[in-house]
C-alpha cells in the first residue's frame, strides 16, 4: 500500500493573511476600496481566491506563486480565448496569502502505482496528523480531477450560487491524468477548541453547493499544468493551463507539498 509521508520542518507559529473576503465573492461584490487597488503579487509566497490581473470586469479563479497571480478569464470572450491569464500584479475582492515570512511546518510527498487517494482522504489524514487548520500548496498528479470554475465576473452583487446559469454555465470538468499546482486551505469546524480561529477562516472557507459535504472544510485551487512538475517552485507561465476550483473527490496519483500551519490569519496591510 502506498505510504503517505510527512516530516516536521518548523516549529514557528504562522500568521497568514488576507484581503476582502470570500463573501464578497460569493454575493457579487467589490468594496470601493479594492475596485481599483492594485497589490504585487511578490509580496507574497502563495495566494488564492478571486482576483486578476486585469481590472473587475475580468475576475476569475486565481492563484498566486513564483511573483505571478494567475486567473481564469471572466469576460465576454472567454469563449474565443486561452482562458489563462497571468501578471505581477493584480486586483481582487477577496483573497488569502501566505506571507514570505510564513516557514513551512512541513513538507511530505505520497506516490501510488494505482487510483491513489482522494482529497479528501488527504486531507483527513494531514488533519489527523496537525491537529490544526493549516495550508497545503504543491504540486500533483491526478488520477481523477473534478473541477469547477466561475466564468462571469462576480461583480454584480448577486449570490454566484443562486444565478449558475449565469457564473457556472460551462458544467463541471472530469478528466482523468491531470498534473497541477495547488494550495487549499483546510479546517475541522466541528472542533470547539478551533472555534476561534476557524471565526477568523471565513474569510476563505465556506460552504460551497456544488461540492460534497465532508467532515472537514476546505477550499482549493489548482493551476493545471501541461506537463508533470515536482517542484512548485519551478512551474512558469509557459507550463499552465488554466485556473480551477478544486474538489475533494479529486484523486491523487502523485504529491509533493508543503504544509503551513494557520496559528493566526490576519487582514492585510501594506
Amino acid at each position: 500500500m502506498a505510504t503517505l509521508n510527512l516530516h516536521k520542518k518548523s516549529c514557528s507559529k504562522n500568521t497568514l493573511s488576507y484581503i476582502g473576503h470570500v463573501n464578497n465573492v460569493i454575493n457579487g461584490i467589490v468594496p470601493d476600496n479594492l475596485k481599483n487597488r492594485r497589490f504585487m503579487a511578490d509580496s507574497f509566497k502563495y495566494g488564492f481566491e478571486a482576483g486578476t490581473p486585469q481590472g473587475i470586469y475580468n475576475i476569475g479563479e486565481c492563484i498566486l506563486m513564483n511573483g505571478l497571480i494567475y486567473s481564469s478569464r471572466t469576460d465576454p470572450t472567454r469563449k474565443e480565448r486561452d482562458h489563462l491569464m497571468w501578471g505581477p500584479e493584480f486586483v481582487t475582492p477577496g483573497m488569502f496569502l501566505v506571507p514570505h515570512s510564513c516557514n513551512a511546518s512541513f513538507t511530505g510527498d505520497y506516490c501510488s502505482l494505482y487510483g491513489g487517494i482522494t482529497f479528501d482522504e488527504f486531507y483527513k489524514f494531514l488533519f489527523d496528523k496537525i491537529k490544526i487548520p493549516f495550508t497545503v500548496v504543491g504540486c500533483a498528479e491526478l488520477s481523477y480531477c473534478r473541477t469547477i470554475s466561475v466564468t462571469h465576473s462576480p461583480i454584480d452583487k448577486e449570490c454566484i450560487f443562486d444565478h449558475k446559469d449565469k457564473y457556472y454555465d460551462e458544467n463541471d470538468v472530469k478528466e482523468n491524468n491531470v498534473n497541477i499546482a495547488f494550495i487549499g486551505v483546510v479546517s475541522d469546524p466541528s472542533d470547539e477548541s478551533l472555534s476561534e480561529i476557524n471565526a477568523k477562516l471565513s474569510s476563505v472557507l465556506y460552504y460551497n453547493p456544488l461540492c460534497k459535504t465532508r467532515a472537514l472544510t476546505s477550499h482549493a485551487h489548482a493551476l493545471t499544468l501541461q506537463k508533470p512538475e515536482v517542484d512548485i517552485a519551478k512551474v512558469h507561465p509557459h507550463d499552465a493551463s488554466d485556473v480551477v476550483h478544486l474538489t475533494d473527490e479529486s484523486s491523487i496519483r502523485y504529491v509533493k507539498f508543503e504544509i503551513y500551519t494557520i496559528d493566526d490569519i490576519e487582514e492585510y496591510i501594506d
